[in-house]
C-alpha cells in the first residue's frame, strides 16, 4: 500500500483560484514568455495592466507545463506551493515575496505544484548555497527572517 495522503488538520483559510482562470492566465503568460521563461518584471507589468494579483499569475505557471519563472542569477530560489497550499495562504505569501523582490531582487520566486507538505501548508523551500530551508507552515514573518539571514 502507498503512503497515506497528507491532509491538514485545520480548516482552509482561503479560496483556491478557479482552475479555468489559472489556465487562461497561463495562456497570457505564454504570450510574454521568452524561451518558455517568464521574467518576473514582465509578469508584474502584465498583472498591473490586467488589474489582477501577481500571485494569481505565479500560481498559473506550474499548470502550464512549458513555462517557468526566469530565476536569472539570483543567489536564492524560494519555492512556493501553488497547489493545495492556496487554501492556507500561499497566494498571500507570493504577493508578499513580490513586494520584497521589488526592493531587493536577491531571490527568485519559483511557484511549484506541490512540495509534499500538504499537512503543514502553506509550504515554502528556500534554496541557496546554504542548502535547503523548509518553512512549513510558512508565514510572511518566517520568510522575512529567512531572507534577512540568507540574502
Amino acid at each position: 500500500m502507498g503512503e497515506p495522503v497528507k491532509v491538514p488538520t485545520r480548516s482552509p483559510t482561503h479560496e483556491d483560484v478557479d482552475m479555468r482562470r489559472l489556465a487562461s492566465m497561463g495562456l497570457e503568460l505564454e504570450e510574454i514568455a521568452v524561451d518558455d521563461a517568464v521574467a518576473l518584471p514582465a509578469m508584474i507589468e502584465l498583472a498591473e495592466d490586467r488589474g489582477r494579483p501577481v500571485s494569481h499569475y505565479l500560481a498559473a505557471v506550474p499548470l502550464a507545463t512549458e513555462l517557468r519563472v526566469d530565476a536569472g542569477t539570483a543567489p536564492l530560489a524560494i519555492k512556493v506551493c501553488a497547489g493545495t497550499c492556496q487554501r492556507y495562504g500561499a497566494l498571500d505569501l507570493m504577493d508578499h515575496l513580490v513586494e520584497k523582490w521589488g526592493a531587493a531582487k536577491t531571490f527568485a520566486i519559483v511557484p511549484v505544484t506541490c512540495l509534499d507538505r500538504c499537512d503543514q501548508g502553506p509550504a515554502c523551500e528556500v534554496h541557496g548555497s546554504h542548502g535547503q530551508l523548509v518553512l512549513a507552515p510558512a508565514t510572511t514573518a518566517s520568510l522575512d527572517e529567512a531572507l534577512a539571514e540568507l540574502a
